[in-house]
C-alpha cells in the first residue's frame, strides 16, 4: 500500500487511546492504515463491490497480522467490539471477511485540511503558531467518545467482601476492569471469577497472595479464570438444584446483608436465652 493517513495527537486525550491496551492500539492504528481514501473496487458477499473511502474488506487473520508480531485473532476481535461501542468503527462480518468502516472518516482525513496545512506552513511563524492554536481549540470542541458505564467501585467492594481484604478502587484497576471490559467480558464474569477463586484459594496460603485485583482482572490470567469459573458454576449448578451460587457484586452485597442480618437475629435469641 502506498500513500499517508492524518494522526492527530487529540487522540492521546482520547478514551479510546488512554484506556486500551497496547495491541488495541496497534490494531487501531493497523485499521486507520487499512481504510481506503477513495473508493476501490472490491468483491464483497460474492457480488462487485464499491468500497467507499474509510472503509475496507478483511478478515481477522489479516488484520492480526497486519498489527504486528504477538496480536491474535482474539484480540482482534476484542478490539473491534470495543472500537464499535465507542463510535470509532461499523463492521459487518460473513463467514470469511469483514467490512469495517471508519466512522467520520471525513471528518478528519479530507483533502480540503491539506490545502489550509500547506497555506499555513507559507505564513510567518508566529501566524502559523495562532493558527495552530485555534485548531486545536476548535478540535476539543468536538464531542468526545464516551467509554460504556462501568461500577468499578461495586466490582471491588465484591472482591473485598468474599476475601475480607480492603482493596482500592485505583486508576490502574479501573484500567484493568475497562480493558477486559472493552474485550468482550462482562460484570457478571467478575463476579464469577471473584466468587470461585476465592472459594478455590480460602484455605491455600500460598495463594491468598493472588487474590488481588493485578493478579485476577490482569489480561494474562483472566480469560483462564473467567473459564474456569463458568465450568465450577456449571458443575455446582447440575450438582444443586437450589438457587444458583451468588455470581454478580449486586447478589454478594445482598447475601452479605442477609447474612449479617441472621447473625443479629441469632445473638438477639442468645442474649435473651441467657438472661
Amino acid at each position: 500500500m502506498q500513500g499517508w493517513v492524518k494522526l492527530y495527537r487529540e487522540l492521546l486525550d482520547k478514551p479510546i487511546w488512554l484506556l486500551s491496551t497496547s495491541n488495541q492500539r496497534s490494531i487501531l492504528i493497523a485499521i486507520l492504515l487499512l481504510a481506503n481514501h477513495s473508493e476501490n473496487k472490491w468483491e464483497w458477499k460474492g457480488k462487485p463491490f464499491v468500497v467507499k473511502p474509510g472503509q475496507f474488506i478483511t478478515s481477522a487473520d489479516s488484520l492480526a497480522k497486519k498489527s504486528g508480531r504477538g496480536i491474535t485473532r482474539q484480540a482482534v476481535r476484542g478490539a473491534m467490539q470495543r472500537f464499535t461501542k465507542l463510535g470509532f468503527i461499523t463492521s459487518e462480518t460473513t463467514n470469511t471477511n469483514t467490512l469495517i468502516n471508519v466512522v467520520n472518516w471525513g471528518s478528519f482525513q479530507v483533502k480540503e485540511n491539506e490545502t489550509t496545512s500547506e497555506t499555513t506552513n507559507e505564513q510567518p511563524s508566529d501566524n502559523q503558531r495562532t493558527t495552530t492554536n485555534k485548531n486545536d481549540k476548535n478540535d476539543k470542541k468536538k464531542d468526545k467518545l464516551k467509554e460504556p458505564a462501568v461500577d468499578y467501585k461495586k466490582i471491588v467492594d465484591y472482591l473485598n467482601s468474599e476475601t475480607g481484604h480492603k482493596y482500592h478502587t485505583t486508576d490502574k484497576t479501573r484500567g484493568m476492569i475497562h480493558a477486559r471490559i472493552a474485550e468482550g467480558f462482562t460484570e457478571h464474569d467478575f463476579g464469577m471469577v471473584i466468587h470461585y477463586k476465592s472459594l478455590e484459594w480460602k484455605d491455600n496460603p500460598d495463594m491468598q497472595q493472588y487474590l488481588r485485583p493485578k493478579t485476577l482482572f490482569s489480561a494474562e490470567h483472566f480469560d483462564d479464570y473467567t473459564n474456569e469459573a463458568r465450568a465450577a458454576a456449571s458443575k455446582q449448578q447440575r450438582q444443586d438444584t437450589s438457587e444458583p451460587p451468588v455470581l454478580t457484586p449486586e447478589e454478594g452485597s445482598a447475601r452479605q446483608a442477609d447474612y449479617m442480618a441472621r447473625l443479629e437475629k441469632q445473638y438477639a435469641k442468645e442474649g435473651e436465652s441467657n438472661e
